[in-house]
């Protein structure tokens, strides 16, 4: 799904539609969904990003993550978020990696100077797949481990999104969950 994506001030409140290269080159507040999935074995599920991404092109990212979009709104765009929210994470799922599973809410977090510019909507599910990865968006789906992980996170030649690493972080120090 494409189209124009909602503008929004610090409370999370309309202000008008742009397209997404707009959002992104100007660093526009928008909304979006970002999903951590683990499977059966306590292993996490990242994406590589697509290479032709507006952001973060190769980087290592959470399981899928997307926009809300003008067409996901039944009502205005402001109306029903929670339930708006929550059918666009499970779109992206399907879209992204083939699956469909059960999304727990963790949080709304807003725009976080260094890590992003959006209000968040971040979600956990577990899922082993199997996973079918949309190619026009990522390159490669991994399992990890959380040593795995955290060995990533120190190489300096692989690049893990401001996000991904905020979030995991999050996981780890409110729900316990993804520990070394």
């Amino acid at each position: 799904m494409t189209g124009p994506i909602a503008v929004v001030d610090a409370d999370n409140r309309f202000l008008s539609w742009a397209d997404k290269a707009t959002i992104h080159g100007r660093r526009l507040p928008h909304r979006t969904v970002h999903i951590l999935l683990l499977d059966s074995q306590g292993r996490m599920v990242l994406q590589q990003r697509h290479r032709d991404k507006l952001t973060w092109p190769l980087a290592w990212d959470m399981a899928c993550c997307g926009h809300v979009e003008r067409p996901d709104y039944p009502g205005g765009p402001d109306e029903d978020l929670d339930a708006v929210y929550d059918d666009v994470a499970h779109r992206e799922m399907r879209e992204e990696l083939g699956v469909d599973a059960e999304l727990e809410t963790l949080g709304h977090f807003p725009p976080e100077a260094g890590v992003h510019y959006e209000h968040l909507r971040l979600y956990l599910g577990f899922s082993d797949g199997p996973f079918s990865p949309q190619a026009e968006e990522l390159e490669e789906i991994r399992q990890v481990t959380a040593a795995q992980y955290d060995q990533m996170a120190a190489d300096p030649a692989i690049t893990l999104t401001g996000a991904l690493i905020r979030y995991v972080a999050w996981l780890r120090d409110h729900r316990g969950l993804f520990l070394p």
